[in-house]
């Protein structure tokens, strides 16, 4: 299989080692020439977007957040398969337009939310799913990173959403995930810069999770957490005190292997995919929600 990834940031780096690890040939392309990144990954070079669509099988978006529109719509024009890093877009709107487009051409179009991959969090699905925890009515996700550098554009607000779309996120996808919809919205920004915010949402189905995310200040390790109480019992995880590394990096249980595998799989044969088009936008349409309750920044917020 020949992938195509569009994009050589950071994000890039484990997208194009699953890929190559399932062993497709990778070409990159990014505004900037990527030659630096595909030396040291291994990778051959599309001398621009044209070029990368004639020569893949399938599109890989690791591009910043505002280009994925663009990409997107070129890559379904070319009747190219396409998987987008999170978020989908920038807007729900423009999210769904993506889906609208990738519908009409009868191109598969799926959103990398790749902590559904993560075992500890699909371990906590699987828990749910067959009642072990009983009813549940609480659950709080945390997620904390050290922020972008300050010249990053991250925190241009307009084009990336800021902590909410770029980590936060994550949590409010798996709180649909395992909850279900969101009736109500309560947010507010931990610090000045809101790059700390914490959302509490209440679902349809009457649970109440509250999800936080950090940018955090040079040095601050990565780290998510989780705890949800139900009836029967809870469920907690912590990556301070739970370590679900292995020896070998990737190992099956690698949660961008594990998603490239389930996703070429959908594309190339119809297998099923636990994400869709639709969880993406629904992912953005949230954040939205959250992002309208917060003061507005100007766009280096």
């Amino acid at each position: 299989m020949r992938v195509g990834v569009v994009g050589a940031g950071g994000i890039a780096v484990p997208h194009v080692r699953a890929w190559q690890a399932l062993g497709a040939h990778v070409v990159v392309h990014s505004r900037r020439p990527p030659t630096a990144f595909a030396e040291r990954h291994g990778t051959a070079v599309a001398g621009d977007l044209a070029d990368l669509l004639a020569t893949s099988d399938l599109v890989d978006v690791c591009s910043p957040t505002d280009t994925h529109e663009e990409v997107v719509l070129a890559a379904v024009a070319a009747r190219r398969p396409v998987i987008c890093e999170k978020p989908l877009a920038r807007t729900a709107h423009g999210a769904q337009s993506l889906v609208d487009a990738a519908r009409q051409a009868g191109v598969p179009l799926l959103p990398a939310h790749v902590v559904r991959w993560f075992p500890a969090y699909d371990a906590l699905r699987a828990r749910l799913s067959t009642g072990d925890l009983g009813v549940v009515d609480h659950a709080r996700f945390t997620r904390h990173v050290q922020a972008p550098p300050d010249d990053s554009w991250f925190h241009d607000v307009a084009r990336s959403g800021g902590v909410v779309l770029d980590l936060m996120l994550h949590d409010l996808d798996q709180a649909l995930w395992l909850f279900g919809p969101v009736r109500e919205v309560a947010a507010r920004s931990l610090d000045p810069r809101q790059r700390s915010v914490r959302a509490v949402l209440a679902h349809e189905s009457g649970v109440t999770t509250t999800v936080e995310a950090t940018w955090g200040p040079p040095g601050t390790p990565f780290s998510t957490t989780y705890a949800v109480g139900g009836s029967r019992g809870t469920a907690a995880y912590d990556t301070t005190t739970d370590d679900e590394a292995t020896d070998d990096e990737f190992a099956d249980a690698d949660p961008y292997l594990r998603q490239a595998r389930e996703l070429r799989d959908h594309v190339l044969t119809g297998a099923p995919a636990r994400v869709t088009a639709d969880d993406g936008v629904a992912a953005v349409a949230l954040a939205e929600r959250v992002l309208e309750r917060l003061p507005l920044l100007g766009p280096a917020g």
